[in-house]
This record gives structure tokens, C-alpha cells and sequence, in this order.
């Protein structure tokens, strides 16, 4: 809900937002991290950095364990192709 309050203000108030997934390698696992900044009139007003899940590899397959139900998971799985797969 507070995603959509800020995107139905962005334009009166000049609200921006910005959203991008960060993947972390370490022993074998791949940690997923959800930031978003939010800048009024082109100042950080906040920023936040989440755990969104861990990414792993079994027998072959690739594996994503969320850690938070809100994640929007096709959107983590298209980044971490792009990022990491199609080296």
C-alpha cells in the first residue's frame, strides 16, 4: 500500500523511487537483497535495504529460498539470469 501512495504522489510532490535487486556469492549461496530509494525533489529522503531470499544450486538446478513474502520473485529471477547466467 505504501508503494502505491507514493506512486499516486510521485508526480504532485516530485516523489521518485528506485528498486533494484543486489546478489551476494558466498560459500555456494547467492543472497538476494531488495534496495529502494526514495528521493523528494531529487534528495534521498530514504533508503532501505532487505533480504529478500538465497539462490542455490542443486544437482544442476537453480533453487530461490524467499525470505519474504512480498517479493516479487519472476523480477528476481529475470535480474539474476541477466546478471550472473549469461556471462
Amino acid at each position: 500500500m505504501r508503494d502505491k501512495i507514493i506512486n499516486d504522489l510521485g508526480g504532485l510532490f516530485e516523489i521518485t523511487q528506485d528498486t533494484a535487486f543486489e546478489f551476494k556469492e558466498l560459500y555456494g549461496f547467492t543472497f538476494v537483497f531488495k534496495s529502494r530509494i526514495v528521493r523528494f525533489r531529487d534528495r534521498i529522503s530514504s533508503a532501505e535495504i532487505a533480504p529478500a531470499g538465497i539462490i542455490y544450486e542443486e544437482k544442476g538446478q537453480y533453487y530461490f529460498a524467499p525470505l519474504d513474502r512480498t517479493v516479487d520473485i519472476p523480477e528476481i529471477v529475470r535480474e539474476y539470469v541477466e546478471k550472473h547466467l549469461k556471462k
